[in-house]
């Protein structure tokens, strides 16, 4: 609906414009045309007025137009008018303009403004469901009404007369205009799909940012400004300004994109960044640059819009088969030549404009030294750009050294072992630009257990894979995918690949040993406690029992032999020593394993422990047991946790309520206390039970983390326990 708005508004601006009566002059929109003594005009027919290109329109039927606009009546056809041209008045005589020469000053931009509606009408057909179509058929839209009614022209006679004509000119010219760039804006932010700044409010924002700077620009030169010339020239000034910083974000935009998306995104942008330059190469060789260097454009500048064709190009190609060429090289090419060449002519028109106001050298000459200065400037400038491009494009891989430095510096920063693995694929993806990397650790078996990976793996991309080796073993291996399909691993990625698994080696033995460490550390813990309770069982169901038995029938035995006979206190003994040796038993089971573990379970042993420590803290216990037995060292870790954070809660928290939360998993265990308390002091130390959480945790694999509760308030006491690390290989579990 917005982009028939658009090109109604525009079909009806043109069909006013066309009926109205004119003078045939056309006022260029800029501070040179609108001036506070009076309007310089073009004339694309000097058959059809008395008035030639460069006169200065000072009044209308007697009203200056510096002074007030939209004051004079709206003559006939045929009429003729008093024009105040500079120093001389001149008859004028009013008539509808001719088509012919209107178009033929701006053919070209007609040419590409259809081109562009064309497109994007047949891409919102036949893809509805692609995001981008919808902001292109705004911008097409608005480019194509603001651009006809431009095109068109708005005599001086339409400043002198206002109405309607006047109105829709600015509507199309400003309005629209300033629609069809937040439409360019949507449209870089729906162009794919992973765009870091995307969202539906960003994309409403980009709509309505161009036409609301307008608006309240215009209201502000409406409310401040006393020349309504100058008034025109701010408002058409600040247009310009618009469509610059439109241009410059929407750059932006697309190389954060560039950078950030995937393979098949980056093939689309590639497209887009092949057809803007290929429009900025023609449009400064065609046109800019010979009129430069010249004083006159190569190419007629009615064509000039015939430049702005292969962005067309690029943007149907990108949107629709973006996926049938290789276009890796000529996009490359294309990106260094456009950027050497707009830095050459940047640097060439600043240094003539300084040789000549500085050193007051003549227009030649300093032409000709700006000349010699670029010729110089021209290879080192060309490699710059060459090296900038292929980093943007390709990573490190035309800098194997400075990959390597970096990968060496990321290792070295990395604190924890964990972390290790992480940033090595993270900083190879970096290099190589590649959607998705990922590290595998040898088994020991022949086979290959996954590390770690950063972003998604391909669904059809092509997956490079290069072992990584430590003193000719190998420890590992690299998995990195294509940037896409028409974008395969060159010659040159493949050596920086390989240097980077050489490079990677030793870290990745390192985390090896350190798994091994770990799981040789986690099978000893898990061996012990499973002993512990095999033991605690023997010396409770056997031991135990049988030092009772000899008690008892030794002190059923003294009662059946005389009081003062040796037997009897050599019975006695026996008994008392009995007793004493099934206490000692007794304790000696509750240190090897917790009794309420076995008689409760992990829960209700927890639950037991908190019915003894709640007092004027109210301790709550939540949690299912499991289905099955857990791992002995598993099932202990988690209850001397749990019982050492309440035992804490109680001691030191003043908390008045606390939560144990109990999670039973396949996988792990999870431990989690909360309470109400005054929560850690960061600048106390740790003291020996946090110590001893970490240490039981880290025993069997897991970890604990000790923080402030929910809003900041109390202290929250989190560890998660794996169970598969201490599952013996048979299965079983003690």
């Amino acid at each position: 609906m917005a982009a028939i708005v658009l090109a109604v508004l525009g079909v009806v601006g043109v069909a006013v414009r066309l009926d109205a009566p004119g003078d045939g002059t056309i006022v260029p929109l800029g501070w040179s045309s609108l001036r506070p003594d009076g309007v310089v005009v073009e004339v694309p027919d000097p058959d059809g007025t008395v008035l030639r290109t460069g006169d200065r329109v000072v009044a209308v039927d007697g009203q200056v137009l510096a002074e007030k606009l939209g004051a004079v009546d709206r003559p006939d056809p045929g009429a003729t008018l008093p024009y105040v041209v500079g120093d001389r008045t001149e008859q004028v005589t009013v008539a509808r303009s001719e088509v012919g020469p209107l178009v033929h000053q701006a053919w070209g931009d007609l040419v590409f403004v259809l081109a562009l509606a064309a497109l994007a009408v047949a891409l919102y057909v036949r893809r509805p469901d692609e995001p981008s179509t919808g902001p292109l058929l705004v911008l097409s839209a608005g480019l194509l009404g603001s651009t006809a009614v431009v095109v068109a022209g708005l005599p001086v006679l339409s400043l002198a007369t206002g109405g309607p004509q006047f109105w829709l000119f600015h509507l199309n010219a400003v309005g629209a205009y300033s629609v069809a760039w937040g439409a360019l804006l949507a449209f870089t932010l729906t162009l794919t799909r992973d765009h870091p700044w995307a969202s539906r409010r960003t994309v409403g924002l980009a709509y309505a940012a161009p036409l609301a700077v307008m608006l309240l620009l215009t209201a502000y030169v409406g409310l401040t400004g006393d020349d309504p010339l100058r008034s025109l020239a701010w408002i058409h000034t600040g247009e310009t300004a618009v469509a610059a910083a439109t241009l410059i974000i929407t750059t932006v935009s697309w190389v954060m994109t560039y950078r950030h998306t995937n393979a098949v995104m980056r093939g689309r942008l590639r497209w887009l960044g092949v057809g803007g330059a290929v429009t900025a190469v023609v449009g400064l060789l065609g046109w800019h640059l010979p009129q430069l260097l010249t004083g006159h454009a190569a190419l007629p500048w009615g064509a000039l819009g015939l430049s702005g064709l292969p962005f067309v190009a690029g943007v149907g190609v990108a949107l629709r088969r973006h996926r049938l060429f290789d276009i890796e090289r000529l996009a490359n090419r294309s990106l260094v030549y456009a950027s050497t060449v707009a830095v050459l002519v940047t640097g060439y028109a600043l240094a003539v404009g300084l040789l000549a106001s500085l050193l007051r050298l003549s227009g030649p000459v300093a032409a000709a030294l700006a000349a010699a200065g670029a010729a110089f400037a021209l290879a080192p400038l060309r490699s710059a750009a060459q090296r900038a491009v292929d980093r943007m494009m390709y990573g490190d891989r035309h800098d194997p050294a400075g990959a390597l430095d970096r990968l060496g510096a990321r290792l070295q920063a990395v604190l924890l072992p964990a972390d290790v693995l992480p940033a090595l694929v993270e900083t190879v993806a970096r290099s190589l630009r590649v959607p998705y990397t990922a590290i595998d650790l040898a088994d020991g078996a022949g086979g290959f257990a996954l590390g770690a990976e950063h972003g998604r793996p391909p669904d059809a991309e092509p997956v490079h894979t290069e072992p990584v080796h430590y003193q000719g073993q190998t420890v590992g291996r690299l998995r990195v995918s294509a940037r896409g399909r028409d974008d395969p691993l060159d010659p040159v990625d493949l050596r920086l690949l390989g240097s980077l698994a050489q490079q990677a080696g030793p870290a990745v033995q390192a985390v090896r040993l350190h798994d091994d460490l770990v799981r040789s550390r986690a099978e000893v813990v898990a061996s012990r406690e499973d002993e512990r309770r095999r033991l605690r069982r023997d010396l409770h169901d056997g031991l135990g029992p049988t030092l009772a038995a000899i008690g008892l029938k030794a002190g059923l035995a003294a009662r059946g032999v005389p009081d003062d006979s040796a037997a009897h206190a050599a019975l006695r003994e026996i008994a008392t020593e009995a007793t004493a040796s099934l206490g000692d038993v007794r304790r000696l089971v509750e240190a090897l394993r917790p009794p309420a573990l076995d008689e409760l379970g992990l829960v209700g042993a927890v639950r037991s422990r908190a019915a003894t420590l709640a007092g004027e803290v109210a301790i709550a216990v939540s949690g299912d047991d499991a289905p099955g037995p857990l791992p002995a060292a598993v099932e202990t870790a988690a209850y001397r946790i749990a019982v050492e954070a309440m035992t804490n809660v109680v001691r030191h928290s003043a908390a008045t309520s606390c939560l144990v939360e109990i999670t039973l998993r396949p996988e792990f265990v999870e431990v989690t206390v909360t309470d109400d308390g005054q929560g850690i002091d960061p600048a106390r130390a740790a003291g020996v039970g946090l110590r001893a959480m970490r240490e039981r945790a880290a025993e069997v694999g897991g970890e604990v983390s000790i923080g402030s509760g929910v809003d900041g308030v109390g202290t929250r006491v989190h560890a998660r326990l794996p169970i598969a690390a201490m599952t013996p290989p048979d299965g079983r579990t003690g």
